[in-house]
């Protein structure tokens, strides 16, 4: 059974784990080895995942005394965003993403009028994970320019 719950700090290792098996998987083919590289150690390192715990919403999924998933939350501009949502290559399709994400728009404040998140535009998979959830296109956005290859999407609360 997957339950999830919020991360505390001693969970910084897990959830670090996570993300350094899981980023390669989902970014292969559709980023450069550099970008990986480089999102891999600016995103994912120990004081990075730390820092979120202790600073935004970070939630877990845990099987068996074990973490398989983790997503994150934050504000930008007034924005609530959703920064990280990543489960386990192994776990992935046994509906541990939908109850983190679940999870997630249960733990933003309560009249918190919509979430945002941005995701690579050639990353279909992911795309379609959220547009099945209701993510659309956003209304409005936080003016951070996102280039050519992200998009923003929005899920109406």
């Amino acid at each position: 059974m997957i339950a999830v719950r919020r991360a505390a700090p001693e969970d910084t290792d897990a959830v670090r784990r996570i993300g350094l098996i899981t980023w390669p998987v989902a970014y292969a083919g559709l980023a450069s080895p550099e970008f990986i590289t480089d999102g891999l150690a600016q995103w994912w390192s120990r004081e990075a995942v730390e820092r979120s715990i202790r600073s935004g919403i970070t939630l877990v999924a845990e099987e068996n005394g074990v973490l398989v998933g983790m997503v994150g939350l934050g504000q930008e501009e007034g924005f609530w965003v959703m920064w990280k949502l990543y489960v386990l290559p192994d776990q992935q399709g046994r509906g541990v993403g939908k109850a983190l994400l679940d999870a997630a728009v249960d733990a933003l404040p309560t009249g918190t009028p919509e979430l945002l998140l941005d995701v690579m535009v050639d990353n279909a998979k992911a795309i379609g994970f959220y547009e099945a959830y209701g993510f659309g296109e956003p209304l409005r956005t936080p003016t951070r320019d996102l280039g050519d290859e992200l998009k923003w999407m929005r899920l109406g609360l």
